[in-house]
């Protein structure tokens, strides 16, 4: 072992050692940055989710309560209403026997973005009204 001496031994293993920390230090910090960004995907995805649940019951309780208040009539629910571009809002009329109330479900569905898969149903509300015509005991 000529030409190294004990000291110099001693500062290649420090200086290892720091090596070894400093790696352990970034890894360390890559899995707290990975779990911060996923934990922040998630929360975002979730606000999504609940903006879009929203704007769905909202657009249900609308329809429901324009044919509720005789601004539409039942013989004028057809096809999907759109509503914001990716809602479509569909109104199923089930009358009831012996009685001018009707049950009306509105159901909300989103538009997929593909284009080939199914549309997914976001919110349903179901309430009973009065059938009438258009513009008929609109004023109550």
């Amino acid at each position: 072992m000529a030409g190294i001496t004990p000291r110099t031994r001693a500062r290649g293993h420090r200086s290892g050692g720091v090596m070894l920390e400093l790696l352990l230090a970034i890894a360390l910090f890559v899995m707290a940055a990975s779990f911060t960004l996923s934990s922040l995907r998630s929360a975002l995805d979730s606000m999504r989710r609940a903006e879009l649940r929203a704007r769905a019951y909202d657009a249900a309780a609308s329809r429901l309560a324009e044919l509720d208040a005789g601004l539409i009539a039942v013989s004028d629910l057809g096809e999907a209403l759109a509503v914001d571009g990716d809602l479509a809002v569909t109104v199923e009329i089930e009358p009831s026997p012996g009685s001018t109330l009707v049950r009306a479900r509105a159901t909300v569905r989103t538009e997929p973005p593909d284009g080939i898969s199914e549309p997914l149903v976001v919110a349903e509300l179901e309430r009973w009204i009065e059938e009438r015509e258009r513009g008929a005991g609109g004023g109550r």
